[in-house]
């Protein structure tokens, strides 16, 4: 079994806090303010959130690096600071669960890799993910071309060679808070839990036919029931 995992609103909480660290990267970097909001970027990866933003500013002069370095460690003072980031309901057990029947745990997340794994570490979570995501295996996170899906093929192809077995997409489970997870599943053809922990309304999310759809991940053994259906 693979698992795909969401991070926020899925994984943990951390309020607005990779937004503040963005538009902070920024201000240092440019001295621009709020450039997430004047940007009118909405819910997409986040390399392409950097794209508009660099259009939308036609900006220049400082490198694609500089800016994932800032933005690491702005992210990583943020988070030091906030004292309600915080696990969501059930996620350690089911992490432990999978691990513990041999599945593979990787992200699939919008957020850049530095920013994925400054946010595991603040509340503890990254060791769940460390041994899958070694330095040459960056798929799955927004810093790569092309939507959600896309981001996932790659992990999937990637982790495939590495292991030389292939995972069939009836053994690909998807675990996310939001549309475009729900989305992305269906567009890979692959089973996905849709879990009303983040910022979209349970409504919303229902709407997408999901074919699962839980208040939170806390009951674990109906969780594992899912995962082994």
């Amino acid at each position: 079994m693979l698992i795909f995992w969401d991070i926020d609103g899925t994984l943990m909480h951390c309020g607005a806090d990779g937004t503040a660290a963005l538009n902070k990267t920024f201000f240092d970097l440019y001295g621009i303010e709020d450039a997430l909001d004047s940007a009118g970027v909405g819910s997409a990866m986040d390399s392409a959130v950097l794209e508009r933003i660099m259009q939308t500013f036609a900006l220049s002069g400082v490198g694609l690096r500089t800016v994932k370095s800032t933005y690491a460690a702005n992210l990583e003072s943020i988070l030091a600071k906030n004292t309600n980031k915080r696990i969501l309901p059930g996620v350690t057990a089911l992490l432990d669960y999978a691990r513990g029947n041999g599945w593979t745990n990787l992200l699939l997340t919008t957020n850049l890799r530095a920013g994925a794994e400054t946010k595991l570490r603040a509340v503890g979570l990254w060791a769940y993910f460390s041994d899958s995501f070694s330095e040459s295996f960056n798929e799955g996170f927004g810093d790569g071309p092309g939507e959600k899906w896309d981001a996932a093929a790659r992990a999937v192809r990637l982790l495939e060679t590495r292991e030389n077995k292939v995972f069939p997409l009836s053994e690909i489970f998807l675990v996310g808070d939001g549309v475009y997870d729900i989305r992305c599943a269906k567009r890979m053809g692959i089973r996905h839990i849709a879990v009303a922990t983040g910022w979209t309304p349970k409504e919303a999310l229902a709407a997408e036919n999901p074919d699962f759809l839980l208040d939170d991940l806390s009951d674990t053994a109906r969780v594992a029931g899912i995962l082994n259906t």
